[in-house]
């Protein structure tokens, strides 16, 4: 009983201790982005590359995703609400489904297994190599020159794709419902706005923004905590991801209460 408690005890001290060492490099982040240090043509090129890795290459899969979701999931549910005749709420089941839920949440699941990944391995290597410390010895600052542009990135990324996500699951629907109720896109793009409110908006908003900035930023933060020989950068890889879906699991639950 002694043990247990004693562990409890360890983990929520960890916690908190680094969930406080977190929010103090997450402010450093937003502080050097709030003074357009982004925005410095080196910068700025390694925020474009990674944009290109983060956001461009994965538009395929995304799309293809997107599809399959919008084409399976408006079938079933078209023939269900047929079923029941109130095929009316098409739209207002869509928004909740498609915008709210499955856009950030899906996207940011494969942006998390593609880019996050790597992004943590890219950021251990160097930590446990001499790459930083040569950074350093140029006055070079990591948080400016590595860390900001990986981060905003994803921010960028993570939203657009959901956008896109959002229009293509729509848009693979529209195949279905054009077959079963004979309806047009625009008719159902008016389904989808008469039923837009501004919490759906500032849900969307929040959950892309947040989700963003957390599925790139605390894979870095847990790359930098390390210390040692290589066989530490597994760990930080599982340790940081493990994070990133407690951070989505948290987002979507206080997601529920917008």
């Amino acid at each position: 009983m002694n043990n247990f408690i004693y562990n409890v005890g360890h983990f929520f001290v960890n916690a908190v201790k680094n969930g406080y060492y977190y929010f103090i490099f997450a402010t450093s982040i937003l502080k050097s982005f709030l003074k357009f240090k982004l925005f410095n043509p080196a910068i700025f090129l390694v925020f474009l590359r990674q944009t290109y890795f983060t956001g461009v290459q994965i538009i395929p899969v995304v799309f293809a995703v997107a599809l399959i979701f919008g084409m399976a999931l408006v079938g079933v549910l078209t023939n269900f609400l047929i079923n029941l005749g109130i095929y009316d709420k098409i739209g207002q089941i869509l928004t909740i489904l498609i915008i709210r839920e499955l856009a950030p949440l899906v996207t940011a699941l494969l942006l998390a297994l593609r880019s996050s990944t790597a992004i943590g391995a890219e950021i251990a290597v160097m930590n446990i190599g001499s790459e930083m410390e040569y950074l350093k010895s140029y006055n070079i600052s990591l948080k400016d020159y590595l860390f900001l542009p990986r981060i905003f990135a994803g921010l960028i990324s993570l939203f657009s794709l959901s956008t896109f996500f959002s229009f293509i699951a729509i848009f693979g629907g529209y195949f279905i419902l054009s077959f079963q109720l004979n309806i047009t896109f625009d008719y159902l793009i008016q389904l989808i706005f008469d039923y837009i409110s501004f919490s759906d908006i500032f849900c969307f908003l929040y959950k892309n923004i947040t989700l963003g900035f957390l599925i790139i930023s605390i894979p870095i933060f847990t790359s930098m905590q390390i210390k040692g020989e290589n066989t530490m950068i597994p760990i930080a890889i599982l340790k940081g991801m493990m994070r990133v879906f407690y951070a989505i699991v948290f987002i979507e639950i206080t997601g529920i209460f917008i």
